[in-house]
């Protein structure tokens, strides 16, 4: 009858469902649950109290699964009502483990965003330091007048942290209303301003919701496990938050149909806490089965955990995923190298003799493909670039130690046949133009050379060409 989309029989419908919330049979109850959402979408307005005293009803239901039912209808029609949770949710805790699969996911985002809307954040949480961060830099931010973010170091935990901000207000406001706030300045002052904390070692209601998602780290659906190890992430202590870590290694080796989301999850907790995926950096080397989204996504988890003692088995595999046949998979590896160095200086010199020695292989396999196959030499010209690209980088930490570098690479300009490596080729010479003894005397001979050849350079390589002019007289 729920399903019959007319006004006229709505009210006679919902007192059928109020009848029913009260039958003994769970199967009649757990039917009453979910013919509620229904009710609501036809936005009877006049009925809304009446829809959410009978969820009221529901929610206090000693069957686990018309709570499950009822937790959906609950998130469908009034997510923001906390009175209805305050009063049960000890209960809905305890009942947690018993629910149905998908109704514990359901069930655990409403208990989770209860618990940030009363108490806030957990002040022992990771999620805690991140918002800590973030306030520091915009601080920071204002009083230099400056908001660019000169390393990628720098971009990802800004992203991290404003993650955390969004987390936190998110769940005390309503997603939907955080999202359609007009000004995002006036979002990050108010979520600066307006965040609450709470202890976790204190509150009981952190506790308990701790306490009963922790065996569903274990449940047998990837979700829930997502679920489970979410709210843990974000209300659990930092020293407790390693208990995520297995299971999600666990969903990932035997879930196939789910490693992208769990991929994507463990990519953001190993940006915020890399130690707790370094020992197990092997758990992320990429298999030939996997798509090139996963690959992806374990090239950037391996570049953000590796350690001095994992660079060595991290390198090995690179030089392995270099020769992929899929050249794009090749170039992510050619970056993702470049990322390798700047997180661990010590290797930098390493990475940069490694890079090179690519990039004149690519260089030589770009020109025989050049007249051949276009396809092939438009891979190779991909990873030539990003290996140029990482070698900038690494440059840039540190260039009076990598002056031998620069210098290989401008010898090197006449075979780089790229347009946009052979533009930064260029732009190396102009920038470090004055660098050490050896330089300065190479840049009237590299212009010479330019001069003679600017008129069969592309277009970027062209103005990169004058740029450099410019900087250097």
């Amino acid at each position: 009858m729920a399903g019959i989309r007319l006004h006229v029989i709505a009210s006679l419908v919902l007192v059928a469902v109020g009848k029913c919330a009260r039958d003994p049979s769970i199967y009649v109850r757990k039917c009453a649950a979910n013919a509620l959402p229904k009710l609501h979408d036809l936005h009877l307005e006049e009925h809304t109290s009446a829809i959410e005293e009978i969820i009221g009803i529901l929610l206090n239901d000693h069957s686990p699964g018309v709570v499950g039912a009822a937790a959906s209808a609950f998130a469908s029609v009034c997510p923001d009502n906390f009175s209805l949770i305050g009063r049960n949710y000890r209960k809905l805790c305890h009942i947690l483990p018993d629910v149905e699969e998908w109704g514990q996911i359901i069930l655990i985002g409403i208990l989770l965003h209860y618990v940030i809307a009363r108490h806030g954040l957990v002040k022992e949480s990771i999620m805690f330091s991140l918002h800590c961060k973030e306030k520091s830099h915009s601080e920071k931010d204002d009083s230099d007048g400056n908001f660019a973010l000169e390393d990628s170091g720098d971009i990802s935990m800004v992203n991290v942290s404003e993650l955390a901000n969004v987390v936190s207000r998110s769940y005390i406001e309503g997603l939907d209303e955080y999202i359609t706030r007009s000004s995002y300045s006036n979002r990050v002052s108010s979520d600066v301003n307006g965040t609450q904390f709470t202890s976790g070692k204190s509150n009981d209601d952190v506790k308990i919701l701790l306490q009963c998602t922790s065996p569903l780290l274990w449940s047998h659906n990837s979700a829930v496990v997502l679920a489970a190890a979410g709210v843990h992430w974000i209300m659990a202590p930092r020293e407790d938050v390693k208990r995520i870590v297995k299971p999600l290694l666990f969903v990932l080796r035997s879930s196939n149909a789910s490693k992208y989301v769990v991929l994507c999850n463990i990519q953001v907790f190993s940006k915020a806490m890399p130690n707790l995926f370094v020992p197990h950096y092997e758990d992320f080397f990429v298999c030939s089965s996997d798509s090139y989204q996963v690959k992806a996504l374990k090239l950037e988890i391996l570049s953000s955990i590796v350690t001095e003692s994992s660079i060595t088995s991290i390198f090995k595999e690179f030089q392995d995923y270099i020769r992929d046949p899929d050249r794009r998979f090749a170039a992510d590896t050619v970056a993702a190298i470049g990322l390798c160095a700047r997180r661990l200086p010590k290797m930098a010199n390493t990475c940069g003799e490694g890079l090179l020695a690519l990039t004149r292989k690519a260089a030589v396999n770009f020109a025989e493909f050049l007249s051949s196959d276009g396809g092939s030499a438009n891979e190779d010209a991909s990873v030539l670039i990003q290996a140029i690209m990482s070698i900038k980088s690494i440059i840039k930490q540190d260039p009076a130690s990598h002056e031998k570098v620069i210098i290989q690479l401008v010898r090197r300009l006449d075979s780089i046949k790229v347009p946009a490596a052979r533009a930064m080729v260029i732009w190396m010479v102009g920038e470090y133009s004055s660098l050490g003894d050896i330089i300065p005397k190479m840049v009237a001979t590299v212009f010479k050379y330019l001069a003679w050849c600017f008129t069969r350079e592309a277009l970027e390589t062209k103005l990169q060409i004058l740029n450099t002019s410019i900087k250097v007289l």
